[in-house]
């Protein structure tokens, strides 16, 4: 049964009498050995500098953002270790203590790598386990590192499998993909046991070629009429994919080819800022504005009627501009994107339906020739709700006025009033919805923003403040069990991550945003499941309900990030009495958690020289930040 995750803030956490922040110096004197900030040179050989895309790399603004804000520096397999990867692309596993100096080890080279097909992203490493390491080359082969050496022997890790991700295809979209290059983003892992077999559980997302579009409206403050049109917006591929991990792999001497088989597809037109896993049979996925044109989210059909036509003697309706002519139907049952095979050339439209015997005797189109030419790169086709199929057919000759949508008069007039269109999105949420609310607040499409030559100031505002819907989905279905809604606080930031094998939060909280303060909402599942610190073999049971719990406040942090413009990361710690902002360059502030009307905040200053800043991770009470030469710790405990 699909349940609303409500996320409403606690009024008995919120500090009405909250003054400020008082600043607190830190003390940078290590002639007692007490300094709250060390600084570890990295050996020149090993030093960090992410490498540059080429400059003919089209991103969108919200792939910009990820890559601008990526963090280099991940957890490690232990309470105690951060890894990172230098520009040589050797993989560090660093232990950092609170007092002596680190200790490096070098894990793992990754093989050098090259596609036509693939852009070169960042690495990642991804602790799943306190024995096993994932590596992602950035291109689209995982390796899987495991500890194969006896106790004392730290450096033995051995990449012993290895598997290639982004195997999956476009259901819709422009008919040509042109030169297009693909990048995929890891964002989210999992180790678990599925029928007695350790088994990977992985999210990737990448930014499909299909696309949507989405009717804008402006108007003019002096004449106060209005003028409608509309965007393209890019979809984001989510992937659910799994790996078998067989028995006696590290024995091999050599990585051991492992096949990665694709669980189930999700679109959305972001990047997800939020993935983590309750057990083998359920994740949470926090995206802005959330799925849309969702492959696995169906719509259960009514059993007592059907949706009944606006009028039965159309097949379809349609309007025109100068520009484009948009095609709606209103199909007689419920079809997967997965389902619909659809070709759109210059002066034709192929239209099948696998599976659905209702759709295909009814609108089966082979080659059917249009009224006029279009521009096929241009026009796109949509899915929602599984019922509304839309054509969105750029016209070759603007200004030209179509009679009707195909060659031959098949008795379809034009439909002027675009009320039409929206009596149908009416009449699927009213049979469609499993919450009424949440259908009729969550839009289908929201703008695409281009970032190739900066992007536009106000649009890309308009991105940042889409609101962040998070969902608890099946992993075998990815179908919704449970989601937020619009009007829930907005995103401001994620926790720090650790590894999931000791961690003791069930989940990582997250930040967001409620007027001025920053709200830390913390995830729990129904008291029969708790993460557990036993090996993988011990599963616990699926299906949880969950529910998020307001659990503290940063009082104006809200108010006060938004001050800082050059600001690169941002994270809570998991036992939520810190928030941390780190600059692009120099400067990281420390904002300490207090019920009382002030509070402490620290200023860290880097100097000048190699300041910016590639990462930060908190381990226990130490802040870690990783530059280009530098390894720098920060005690918390002295702030």
């Amino acid at each position: 049964m699909y349940k609303l995750l409500e996320l409403k803030p606690d009024s008995a956490l919120i500090n009405p009498q909250f003054d400020g922040y008082k600043l607190r110096l830190i003390d940078t004197d290590n002639s007692s050995g007490q300094s709250a900030i060390r600084h570890y040179e990295l050996s020149k050989k090993a030093c960090v500098e992410p490498h540059q895309l080429a400059s003919n790399a089209l991103l969108t603004y919200n792939e910009m953002y990820s890559r601008v804000h990526y963090n280099h520096l991940f957890t490690g397999p232990n309470e105690h270790s951060v890894i990172y990867i230098d520009s040589s692309s050797h993989v560090y596993l660093v232990d950092v203590h609170k007092r002596d100096a680190p200790v490096y080890i070098l894990m793992f080279k990754i093989p050098p790598c090259s596609s036509m097909y693939a852009l070169q992203g960042y690495h990642g490493a991804y602790a799943i386990g306190k024995d096993t390491v994932l590596i992602f080359d950035g291109m689209f082969t995982v390796y899987v590192l495991q500890h194969t050496g006896a106790n004392g022997q730290a450096a033995a890790w051995q990449a012993t499998g290895m598997f290639e991700i982004g195997c999956g295809s476009v259901a819709a979209g422009s008919t040509t993909e042109n030169t297009q290059r693909t990048m995929y983003y890891v964002i989210g892992a999992h180790l678990t046991c599925i029928e007695n077999d350790l088994a990977i559980q992985m999210h990737i997302c990448y930014r499909s070629s299909k696309q949507t579009t989405d009717d804008m409206h402006s108007s003019s403050n002096v004449s106060n009429s209005a003028t409608s049109y509309k965007r393209t917006a890019s979809l984001f591929c989510i992937q659910a994919i799994q790996v078998k991990v067989p028995s006696g792999i590290c024995n091999s001497s050599e990585p051991t080819p492992l096949y990665a088989s694709t669980v189930h597809t999700l679109y959305s037109h972001a990047i997800p800022v939020y993935c983590e896993y309750l057990n083998h049979e359920q994740y949470i996925l926090g995206v802005k504005k959330g799925i849309v044109l969702d492959d696995t989210e169906l719509p259960s059909q009514p059993a007592a009627e059907s949706i009944p036509p606006a009028k039965e003697s159309f097949p379809y309706y349609w309007t025109q501009t100068q520009t484009d002519v948009t095609v709606c139907i209103d199909l007689p049952e419920a079809v997967k994107a997965s389902q619909v095979s659809c070709k759109l050339e210059r002066s034709s439209l192929s239209l099948q339906f696998l599976d659905s015997t209702e759709c295909a005797e009814k609108y089966t189109y082979e080659n059917r020739q249009l009224c006029d030419s279009i521009i096929a790169d241009e026009s796109v086709w949509t899915l929602e709700n599984g019922r509304l199929l839309t054509f969105y057919l750029q016209k070759e000759h603007e200004g030209a006025r179509w009679s009707s949508v195909f060659k031959g008069d098949d008795g379809v007039m034009e439909t002027i009033d675009p009320s039409e269109f929206v009596t149908i999105r009416e009449r699927l949420e009213k049979y469609t919805a499993n919450e009424p609310e949440v259908a009729a607040n969550v839009p289908l499409m929201q703008p695409y923003v281009d970032q190739d030559s900066g992007g536009d100031p106000e649009q890309q505002e308009q991105v940042t403040e889409d609101p962040t819907i998070f969902s608890v989905r099946s992993w075998s279905t990815g179908l919704a069990e449970a989601s937020s809604v619009v009007g829930s606080p907005d995103w401001l930031c994620p926790a720090f991550s650790r590894a999931s094998h000791f961690s003791e939060t069930p989940l990582p909280p997250v930040c967001l945003k409620f007027d001025v303060d920053g709200v830390v909402f913390a995830f729990h599942a129904s008291p029969s499941y708790q993460k557990s610190h036993a090996p993988p073999g011990n599963i616990p049971p699926a299906h949880s309900n969950v529910c998020a719990r307001h659990a503290s406040t940063f009082s104006a942090l809200s108010y006060v990030q938004a001050s800082k413009r050059e600001k690169r990361f941002m994270y809570i710690d998991s036992d939520m009495t810190v928030a941390v902002l780190a600059e692009a360059q120099r400067r990281i502030y420390i904002y300490h958690q207090s019920a009382q009307p002030v509070a402490i905040q620290n200023i860290v200053d880097l100097g000048s020289s190699d300041a910016e800043i590639f990462g930060i991770q908190l381990i226990g009470r130490t802040l870690v930040v990783l530059r280009k030469h530098l390894l720098t710790m920060v005690d918390l405990d002295l702030c």
